[in-house]
């Protein structure tokens, strides 16, 4: 961020205990990139919102769950709805199911989104085109609290045609993925739910990835990314 951002960018009041709660998240330890797939941790992402438009829309509710040792952490997850005073357009509420009284009655969204760093702490997060809910996190954090992730992100979107390029799904959404590999999410777009079923299929690739000579959370980091930066270079956009 460059210092003319800085500078105009709004400053948030936190309450005492909301501060030293983002300070304690901010000084946890960074996940080395040398940590062996088969120790390391990560956390599973999934985002519901009022709608696409990253600039506009707001998030809505937080999903996540731990993968761990090569494990899903099934006991360990994340799940809520944040407290919303204007409901978004019917049809996006038809989608995600997060109608006006789940809306209100929501958790506060300080509450909501300091819980998911909580549980998310440093260690890398992955999402299936995770630029999207990367952007739409980082938004929230800033004006809610002033914060951003300052976590590594892995994109499954961009991993999944590295490991499994007989698949022949370079643009294919969740959806294809999880059929590909007979997984089905128990309700699609309901963050908790995609959650799993997105941990589920970076089991599958992690698996791939230790047979692919793919063994630290670094070489892991690099594949998607130089992936990303090809699909970009031929001029198809991001995920």
């Amino acid at each position: 961020m460059s210092w003319l951002a800085r500078l105009f960018r709004p400053q948030i009041e936190l309450t005492p205990a909301l501060a030293e709660r983002v300070r304690a998240w901010r000084e946890q330890p960074v996940v080395s990139e040398r940590t062996e797939l088969t120790q390391a941790r990560f956390i599973v992402v999934d985002v519901e919102t009022s709608g696409l438009d990253m600039r506009k829309d707001r998030l809505l509710s937080i999903g996540a769950c731990a993968v761990e040792a090569m494990r899903l952490r099934a006991g360990e997850s994340y799940t809520s709805i944040l407290q919303r005073d204007e409901t978004n357009a019917r049809a996006n509420i038809l989608i995600h199911g997060i109608g006006p009284q789940a809306q209100a009655a929501g958790e506060a969204p300080e509450e909501s989104l300091l819980g998911f760093l909580e549980f998310a702490g440093r260690y890398p997060l992955v999402a299936f085109h995770a630029g999207f809910d990367q952007t739409m996190l980082d938004r929230a954090l800033r004006e809610v609290l002033g914060a951003r992730l300052i976590n590594p992100w892995l994109d499954l979107a961009h991993l999944g045609p590295v490991l499994v390029p007989e698949a022949r799904l370079p643009r294919a959404g969740l959806d294809e993925w999880l059929a590909y590999f007979g997984l089905r999410a128990h309700a699609r777009h309901r963050a908790g739910d995609d959650a799993l079923a997105t941990g589920e299929l970076f089991l599958i690739l992690l698996k791939r990835a230790l047979a692919s000579g793919l063994d630290t959370v670094g070489s892991l980091l690099a594949a998607a990314e130089a992936y990303q930066r090809n699909v970009q270079g031929r001029g198809f956009g991001g995920a």
